[in-house]
């Protein structure tokens, strides 16, 4: 077996966020990359996505260019009360560099794919389109498309998504994604549409992101573009809009002016500002039993091996952890099984932590009013474990922000340090 210190010739399947980060990641280490995609070409595709500081440190660090990129910088986190418009919880960033090392940025997702894509090409990366992968032999290891070209390697990184082929193939057990029962409507609104208006201008002007908390739903807005266009995303409970082979369909303004007519006056505003969306079904996974093949020349990364639900804004963010993280661990003087090992013994603790307290902010946000809500809205000002947010609480906040995915002798033991969330329930 080679020692993961030498040059590897490394395959990443998949060539969304997380796969061009792990080839960025991997290239710049000195390692051989292609990265191939069934894309027949990159559009431009989704709406708004937010780069915390965990995130933005190892992009800047591995030369993506997002000094040129339109971007906002998050000031503060707003909890806003469906009803009236009163605040629940105020949390500013606006000292987030000092504390936690690295900007928390508010971005369009086509435009972070753009700079890492850029990025991957000028480091000399072959990226390669039109090649969907449906058979592995993890021994060789080499992954063959449907065309029946065959790409061989010493290493393959599967990095295909929540629907991933590899997954399946590589943990030896069939999964399907579990549907949450809840819908993200995504939403895109001209910021000059939202400046016209005395009542929205502010969500421009002052950048921060919102959280407007409801029942059976919560809306998620922030400016991106530098305030050309304001991201709206509501998650709530599907009404059966999505199927098992459908996962994303179309929506339009009448619906969401309709679902969100008794909300306060913002809302309602905002709804009206909007066009025709789509709507996306929120799916994840459980916890997988491993992330490595045992042939110890595969591994898994990003949504392939942990999908994250979109409540904690930490799905890319895990993903180029996860990138940073293989590159350390293939710098060791170890074989190359042991070091993927590492990988998932490092990895997996974070991730799995990540992804279940995400699965809780599903029920967290969406609390109906009454007394369980009252104790909510108290616990979400406190600055203390019982904040039912995660990174509510300093510590916690502090374990998620200020982690440095490349240094890796901390991260195996830094993850149980994340102080336990206390229920949310009134007691």
């Amino acid at each position: 077996m080679p020692h993961a210190s030498g040059s590897f010739n490394v395959l990443v399947v998949g060539a969304g966020l997380g796969g061009l980060a792990a080839g960025l990641a991997l290239q710049t280490d000195g390692h051989k990359v292609t990265i191939i995609d069934a894309a027949p070409e990159f559009a431009e595709a989704g709406a708004g996505i937010r780069i915390p500081p965990n995130s933005s440190r190892l992009l800047m660090r591995w030369g993506v260019d997002l000094e040129r990129m339109k971007k906002s910088t998050s000031q503060r986190y707003h909890f806003i009360r469906w009803k009236d418009g009163s605040t629940i919880f105020d949390l500013p960033f606006n000292n987030i560099v000092e504390t936690h090392g690295a900007p928390y940025w508010l971005v369009h997702r086509a435009d972070l794919h753009a700079a890492l894509l850029d990025a991957v090409l000028k480091a000399g990366i072959k990226v390669l389109t039109s090649k969907r992968v449906t058979s592995y032999d993890f021994e060789a290891p080499s992954a063959t498309t449907q065309d029946g070209e065959t790409f061989k390697a010493d290493l393959i990184v599967g990095a295909d998504g929540i629907k991933s082929i590899c997954r399946p193939l590589l943990t030896g057990q069939l999964d399907i994604p579990r549907d949450t029962g809840d819908v993200a409507y995504r939403v895109l609104i001209p910021g000059e549409k939202l400046l016209a208006d005395p009542d929205l201008a502010h969500l421009i002007r002052n950048p921060c992101t919102t959280s407007w908390c409801g029942p059976d739903a919560h809306l998620v807005g922030y400016p991106i573009r530098n305030g050309e266009m304001y991201n709206l995303v509501v998650c709530a409970t599907s009404y059966n809009e999505t199927t098992d082979e459908v996962w994303v369909v179309k929506g339009d303004n009448s619906e969401l002016c309709k679902r969100f007519a008794s909300w306060e006056p913002q809302v309602r505003k905002l709804c009206a500002l909007t066009g025709d969306f789509m709507k996306w079904r929120l799916c994840d996974l459980p916890n997988l039993t491993r992330w490595t093949h045992p042939s110890g020349k595969a591994v898994l990364l990003g949504d392939s091996c942990h999908p994250m639900l979109p409540y904690l804004a930490q799905g890319a963010a895990q993903a180029f952890e996860d990138a940073a993280v293989l590159r350390q661990v293939l710098a060791q003087d170890v074989d190359l099984a042991a070091a993927l090992k590492q990988y998932e013994q490092i990895r997996m603790p974070r991730a799995s932590l990540v992804q279940a307290k995400t699965r809780e902010h599903q029920y967290i946000l969406h609390v109906e009013d009454g007394q369980e809500q009252q104790a909510r809205d108290q616990k979400l000002a406190l600055d203390a474990a019982e904040n039912p947010v995660f990174w509510g609480f300093g510590d916690r906040r502090k374990w998620l922000f200020s982690h440095d995915a490349e240094v890796i002798q901390k991260e195996g033991a830094n993850w149980r340090d994340a102080p336990n969330m206390n229920s949310v329930h009134a007691s």
